[in-house]
């Protein structure tokens, strides 16, 4: 086996994914009455990334065979395809919705920093416990859910710093603070994994079988304890790569924003006036 033909052979093209996808995509095509600009290139830059993730090689090898693939793949699905989701939706369509009094009350609650950042961290955490982690590893509903829960709560974080609409924005100050947060707490996780004991996660930790596990095993040379760190590593740095972008933007605000700094000064900040 070679690299080649293990990531040609490292698909699966599961249809529910690829349907869900499409689906997506064309309701978002309907809704900017298929309109194509820089937004539309976010939204589907998110959905191809979100696609690809989970019927390509990262989903396969995260599933049986490497627990540095897993955290890659959870890295993508919480950091990087929430903000493109978000970043591509238009201000009208998000408007229209939040006209309905049920939809605004949930928007204006699940947007304080203090619950999106909660969500979105405590999911993280929740999910590499070794008791859920290796629970959604043996079942497809529960993996389902794991996967989902951090497009959901990655989505909801994101959304108080690149949602269409600027009046319901976090200012820059607190905008900053909100990411430094979030981004220590998954370097924490990321440093507690990389240090973990070799075993809580026994589904990789086989020394042999397939030529899939040989080929990693004396190709690749990963070998469980390296394979852990590995991720753990991932956690701890490529996750804080879209929160870095993601702190250059909002930083950026406060040079096209001067009274942003007037209101630092005085104390000011959280989101604005709705």
């Amino acid at each position: 086996m070679t690299n080649g033909q293990l990531f040609a052979e490292a698909w699966d093209l599961e249809p529910t994914v690829i349907v869900g996808s499409a689906a997506l995509f064309l309701a978002y095509l309907w809704v900017v009455r298929f309109r194509m600009n820089r937004k539309t290139a976010f939204f589907g830059s998110g959905v191809l990334l979100m696609l690809l993730t989970l019927i390509g090689p990262l989903d396969f090898l995260g599933d049986d065979y490497l627990f540095s693939a897993h955290m890659l793949e959870h890295i993508l699905l919480y950091v990087a395809v929430p903000p493109l989701l978000v970043l591509g939706l238009p201000p009208e369509p998000v408007e229209s919705l939040l006209s309905f009094e049920f939809a605004a009350r949930a928007e204006r609650f699940l947007s304080r920093p203090t619950i999106a950042c909660l969500l979105a961290v405590g999911a993280m955490w929740l999910w590499h416990l070794p008791v859920l982690f290796n629970a959604a590893l043996k079942n497809d509903w529960i993996h389902a859910a794991e996967h989902l829960s951090f497009l959901v709560t990655g989505t909801i974080f994101f959304w108080p710093l690149f949602t269409p609409l600027e009046s319901h924005r976090l200012s820059p100050v607190i905008g900053a603070v909100y990411i430094f947060i979030a981004m220590s707490a998954n370097m924490i996780l990321g440093i507690v994994l990389t240090y973990a004991p070799l075993g809580y996660y026994p589904a990789y930790m086989h020394s042999s079988g397939d030529a899939v596990f040989r080929f990693i095993r004396t190709v690749w040379k990963l070998d469980p304890q390296s394979d852990l760190n590995l991720g753990g590593a991932f956690m701890w740095m490529i996750c804080g790569l879209p929160y870095f972008v993601s702190l250059l933007v909002v930083i950026s605000r406060l040079y096209s924003n001067p009274e942003e700094w007037e209101s630092a000064e005085k104390g000011v900040g959280g989101a604005k006036p709705q």
